[in-house]
């Protein structure tokens, strides 16, 4: 059973955040050592409240948990700078190279969890180190500053994200138009994966989507699967998780 470290914000309504990171590893068979960046108050009719973790006590966890073998580190909501540079120097220290990084923005009901500025160093501190950023269309947009929208120029935007910092991308197609969605894999090493599959009707609207999916190919890679495999089981996982949650 592999052992994934966990750090992000909590969901009250359990949609979402760190609860959705536990129900898909756990369901995997994967095992969770849970790291709270902050509390929040919200559910299907939006976020109500964010109340982000001292920088002590984000340290002091990580520190709880020196003594436990971390076989994949899965990262979501970071919602300030501060507790960016506690958590980029504890990565800089850990034993495995398996992170994922959803770089988390806006919640699902489109509230801002992180001022602009801290994104900007999820850009700069941890894009470096992480080996796999899973932005969706949003969020790729502002780390680039690209208004890039059709499927014509998604590559483009892929590699922006690769040239701003990243070693690998998962650009998620999810909030494109048309019948399809298209995912796009760029590695730094110039690896590139196009992956199609029917849109589901409706299905940005099952919360919790991005979480499941970096939980899922964290889990993956702790069972070292190569990053390929481990992004299209991931997929898979979430298309299977939405049909049965809209």
């Amino acid at each position: 059973m592999p052992n994934l470290l966990v750090i992000g914000g909590t969901d009250s309504s359990g949609g979402a955040g760190v609860s959705a990171d536990i129900e898909t590893i756990s369901y995997l068979g994967g095992r969770c050592l849970p790291i709270i960046t902050a509390v929040t108050a919200q559910g299907n009719n939006g976020l109500f409240h964010s109340h982000a973790i001292p920088t002590s006590i984000l340290a002091n966890q990580l520190d709880s948990i020196d003594e436990q073998e971390i076989d994949a580190v899965k990262i979501g909501m970071i919602p300030n700078h501060e507790l960016i540079e506690v958590i980029a120097s504890y990565l800089k220290n850990i034993g495995t190279t398996s992170i994922v990084l959803d770089p988390v923005i806006k919640s699902s009901s489109g509230s801002s969890l992180i001022s602009d500025s801290a994104a900007k160093s999820l850009r700069d501190l941890l894009f470096p180190i992480v080996s796999l950023v899973t932005p969706n269309l949003f969020e790729a947009k502002f780390f680039t500053e690209e208004n890039y929208t059709n499927h014509d120029q998604y590559a483009t935007l892929a590699d922006q994200l690769i040239k701003s910092g990243a070693n690998a991308v998962l650009l998620k197609g999810g909030h494109l138009d048309g019948p399809r969605c298209e995912d796009i894999f760029l590695s730094s090493n110039g690896e590139k994966i196009t992956m199609e599959h029917d849109r589901i009707p409706n299905g940005t609207e099952v919360r919790g989507t991005g979480c499941r999916l970096a939980s899922c190919i964290c889990y993956y890679l702790a069972m070292k699967e190569p990053m390929p495999k481990a992004i299209s089981l991931g997929v898979n996982y979430l298309q299977g998780y939405i049909s049965e949650n809209i």
